[in-house]
């Protein structure tokens, strides 16, 4: 996967998850394709003007779209809703049907104390 540099060369926070790793997360969260964009420009650390320019609407729009992901998603503020996408994609690593892989090394054979 290509990594998304921000305007200051530093890479994207949200390629930190695969674009698979994305749309497990938001398939889990029933976020529609605009909602995973306003959350992954959240977890990039961007202000709304930058997501809706990004976007290509309206700053008023994009804090609508945020203002609504929140009251879906059931968080008050930013760091939250980056705490709510990190839960779930922990919660899909342990889930066994889950295609987004283990995020430790050790769990497949059985090692990892955590996993357990």
């Amino acid at each position: 996967m290509n990594s998304i540099e921000n305007h200051d060369g530093r890479e994207s926070g949200h390629s930190l998850f695969s674009l698979d790793v994305w749309s497990c997360i938001a398939q889990q969260l029933s976020l529609s394709e605009r909602e995973l964009q306003i959350s992954q420009g959240v977890f990039d650390d961007k202000k709304e003007s930058v997501i809706a320019q990004e976007l290509g609407i309206s700053p008023h729009t994009a804090h609508t779209h945020l203002e609504r992901l929140y009251h879906k998603l059931r968080v008050n503020s930013r760091v939250e809703l980056i705490v709510r996408l990190a839960e779930c994609h922990l919660w899909l690593c342990q889930d066994p049907d889950s295609p987004v892989p283990p995020i430790c090394h050790r769990h497949n054979s059985g090692d990892c104390p955590f996993c357990s």
